[in-house]
C-alpha cells in the first residue's frame, strides 16, 4: 500500500512540473545569446542568420510611465552571435536591441502556482476595480493614470494585454521609513516583484519573460525610452479588468511600498501579441 502512496505522490508532483515546464516564460527564454528589441517602423525587421523569433507583441498604448507608446512592436529573439545585432536595422524608424540575462522561476514553483489557482486554493483578487489609482498613496509615476485606465477598461473584454515593462533601479533603495541598511534599489524590487509574479498568477495571468540588461547594442534614439535600464519584463493578463484586480490582494498592496522604494523609473507598455 505504501508503494501505490508513494507512486501517487510522485505521479502528481511530476504533473505539477510538467505544467509549470509548459509556461511560456520557458518558450520565450530558449536559446542563447537571448535579445529584447523594441522596433518602431511600418515593416517588421529581417532577422540576422542564426536568429530564431521566441516572441512578438504590437505596442497598443502606454499604461504607466509615459503618454504614448511610441514603439510598434516588440520582440524576444534568440541565437546569432553575441555582440552582433539580431535584426537588419536598415529599415528602423528608431529601435531599442539588448541582450539579456534571462531568468525563469522554478518550473515546480510554476506549476504549483497554476494548480493552486484552478483550485481555489489561492483566489482571484475580488473588489470593485479603482478607476483612479492615483488615489491609493502610492508613487503617482510608477501607477497608471485615470486616463490610462479608461483606455484600458474600453478595451474588449477578450482584450488580453501583455504588459512589457523597462525597469531602472535606484543604486540604494529609497524606503519612506528609516532603515539601517535599505539595501539596493534592484533587492527592494525583487521583494515586490515576487508577490507581483504570484498575484499575477492569481488574476489567471502569467509570466511572458524576465531579463536583466546585460549589453545594449543599439539606443534608442527618442521617445520613452531613452537611458539606461537595468530589467525588461513582460505579463500576459487573461483581461483587462485583470491588472487592476492586483490591487484588492492584501499581501500585493503590502508589498507595493518595496517597488516604491527601488524603482527610479519605468515605463509600462500594454501590447497585444502575435503568432510568432
Amino acid at each position: 500500500m505504501l508503494a501505490f502512496v508513494l507512486v501517487g505522490i510522485a505521479a502528481a508532483l511530476a504533473l505539477v512540473w510538467v505544467i509549470g515546464a509548459r509556461e511560456p516564460v520557458f518558450a520565450n527564454s530558449r536559446g542563447a545569446p537571448v535579445w529584447f528589441v523594441a522596433w518602431k517602423g511600418a515593416r517588421a525587421p529581417r532577422l540576422a542568420d542564426g536568429v530564431r523569433l521566441n516572441w512578438t507583441s504590437h505596442a497598443d498604448f502606454a499604461l504607466i510611465g509615459t503618454a504614448e507608446a511610441y514603439w510598434t512592436r516588440f520582440y524576444i529573439l534568440s541565437g546569432g552571435a553575441p555582440g552582433a545585432t539580431p535584426i537588419d536595422l536598415g529599415e528602423a524608424d528608431d529601435a531599442y536591441v539588448a541582450r539579456l540575462k534571462v531568468f525563469t522561476p522554478p518550473r515546480f514553483a510554476l506549476g504549483m502556482l497554476r494548480v493552486l489557482t484552478a483550485l481555489g486554493v489561492l483566489s482571484k483578487p475580488k473588489g470593485e476595480i479603482t478607476h483612479d489609482v492615483q488615489a491609493l498613496g502610492f508613487r503617482s509615476d510608477v501607477m497608471p493614470s485615470a486616463s490610462a485606465i479608461a483606455q484600458l477598461l474600453a478595451k474588449p473584454a477578450d482584450y488580453s494585454p501583455c504588459m512589457v515593462n523597462f525597469l531602472g533601479y535606484y543604486g540604494a533603495a529609497r524606503y519612506k521609513e528609516r532603515r539601517a541598511d535599505p539595501g539596493t534599489g534592484a533587492a527592494a524590487y525583487r521583494r515586490y516583484g515576487m508577490v507581483a509574479m504570484r498575484t499575477v498568477y492569481r488574476t489567471g495571468g502569467t509570466l511572458l519573460f524576465y531579463g536583466a540588461v546585460e549589453e545594449v547594442l543599439r539606443e534608442a534614439m527618442a521617445g520613452p525610452s531613452v537611458g539606461a535600464w537595468h530589467d525588461i519584463a513582460a505579463m500576459r493578463y487573461p483581461n483587462p479588468a485583470a491588472i487592476l484586480s492586483m490591487e484588492h490582494a492584501p499581501e500585493y498592496r503590502a508589498a507595493l511600498h518595496h517597488r516604491d522604494a527601488g524603482l527610479d523609473r519605468t515605463i509600462v507598455i500594454a501590447s497585444t501579441q502575435q503568432t510568432a
